[in-house]
């Protein structure tokens, strides 16, 4: 979709693993509503799926990603993106059409 920052929409920091994880500079910076690059994404992707915080991520009502329990992510894109979900399905992951129980 050409976006090079998205928005943290939510944010909750709920493990004691912040520390363990040497998360808590970066996540000092972190506020709901910053734009975030994408370095900060990988970042932040990592520590959801290590159970370390939970947020969501998003780019007006365009694109969004949410992060579910047991290592579901849910993107979506008002528009089809064939060209992402086949690198997507290249990997190994598996897309399926599915709405994000946590568009609200």
């Amino acid at each position: 979709m050409g976006l090079n920052k998205v928005y943290l929409n939510a944010l909750e920091i709920w493990s004691d693993e912040v520390a363990n994880q040497n998360a808590s500079g970066f996540l000092s910076k972190m506020w709901v509503g910053k734009g975030v690059t994408t370095q900060e994404i990988n970042e932040l992707a990592k520590l959801t799926l290590r159970n370390v915080i939970w947020c969501k991520l998003s780019y007006k009502n365009d694109f969004f990603v949410h992060f579910g329990y047991d290592y579901y992510m849910y993107i979506g894109a008002n528009k089809d993106c064939p060209n992402a979900r086949k690198k997507v399905e290249d990997s190994g992951l598996f897309v399926e059409n599915f709405n994000s129980p946590y568009l609200n």
